[in-house]
């Protein structure tokens, strides 16, 4: 890893310096800037359109994505949620129910 570093250190450096150089007053970075300015202008306008694109399309999935919160509520009077005698009437039809089956069962063996 270290000499990858360093590879990559020197590698630069020696970039850096070779593209320094003066041909017919100007350095040979600027002579490649001409040529490929135009194309190196309209990259990165094609880029910076794409990730505009791409970061409102990302906002509006996760904007839709938030769950909204609902207040369901029940305004009727007639509501039978509202009592918990029911359940336990149920509970001991079913309680009552089952015995007497369980001693129709015995009865009968």
């Amino acid at each position: 890893m270290i000499t990858m570093f360093f590879k990559f250190t020197v590698a630069f450096f020696i970039s850096f310096v070779v593209l320094s150089f003066n041909i017919n007053q100007k350095t040979i970075f600027d002579h490649m800037t001409e040529i490929a300015g135009p194309l190196g202008n309209d990259v990165q306008r094609s880029l910076n359109k794409s990730v505009n694109r791409s970061i409102s399309k990302s906002k509006k999935i996760f904007k839709n994505a938030d769950p909204k919160l609902v207040n369901d509520s029940i305004r009727s009077s007639q509501s039978s949620t509202s009592s918990g005698k029911i359940d336990e009437l149920i509970l001991e039809d079913i309680k009552r129910d089952e015995a007497r089956k369980l001693d129709e069962m015995i009865k009968k063996n």
